[in-house]
């Protein structure tokens, strides 16, 4: 063996392990680190609290205040729409109201006009219908309307006994065709009277008609037509 290899030998020790039957040794005690102490009275911890209650009664009272705002916000426009909605409600049943009067009445007078245009065509047409009757029945007869002499006479004798104001210079107008009857038959109480007789050549034979400083009586017979029309319309004049 050589010198190296004994101090070799020398160093190497043979390795054991521990006993764990035995106490492990305690760990060194590692001291807490030094931390500043302060001082602080019991004034300023009673300062403290006063202001952290102040604080907190200030944000309580804010915040009631803000929610008390709020709600009476809220509720002031709940109420505001619910009486908007009663005033407008209570508006549109007024105007509908006003609307609905304005239509009954506009529809009451049309009803009255009508009824009044009604009343008054009940009293037109017929005298409308009685001038078109007799203007017809004219018409037709025209210029073939045979004359009776004897109606003739009755005509001027109803016409002296009913003028008897007619004093002042009388005079009967009748036709050429009808002067020699008249004269035949009726001179002599037309001279009693001081009645003259008189010929018209535009007159129709049947007519006749008086005239006098107190008048004149027509009694021809388109006058006699223009009467019967006349007194058709008055029959029916409401």
């Amino acid at each position: 063996m050589s010198m190296s290899d004994s101090g070799l030998h020398q160093d190497w020790q043979r390795w054991q392990p521990e006993s764990l039957l035995e106490d492990p040794e305690p760990p060194l005690a590692v001291p807490a680190p030094s931390l500043p102490v302060d001082l602080v009275t019991d004034a300023q911890v009673q300062a403290e609290l006063a202001r952290l209650r102040q604080q907190a009664e200030h944000e309580g009272y804010a915040a009631g205040e803000r929610r008390g705002r709020e709600e009476g916000q809220k509720k002031g426009y709940e109420e505001g729409v619910s009486q908007g909605r009663e005033k407008g409600l209570e508006q549109g049943e007024t105007e509908a109201r006003a609307r609905q009067q304005a239509l009954v009445g506009r529809f009451t007078q049309l009803v009255d006009e009508f009824e009044a245009s009604l009343d008054s065509l009940d009293s037109v047409i017929p005298a409308r219908l009685v001038q078109l009757s007799i203007n017809a029945v004219r018409a037709m007869l025209g210029k073939h309307i045979v004359c009776d002499p004897e109606r003739l006479l009755e005509t001027i004798q109803q016409l002296m006994q009913n003028n008897l104001r007619l004093v002042n210079n009388p005079e009967l107008w009748v036709s050429e065709a009808d002067f020699p009857l008249v004269k035949a038959q009726l001179g002599d109480a037309l001279e009693a009277r001081r009645w003259a007789l008189r010929v018209e050549g535009k007159m129709a034979p049947g007519d006749c008609r008086i005239t006098a400083e107190e008048g004149e009586l027509d009694a021809t017979l388109a006058v006699n037509w223009q009467r019967l029309c006349d007194l058709s319309q008055e029959a029916y004049r409401p």
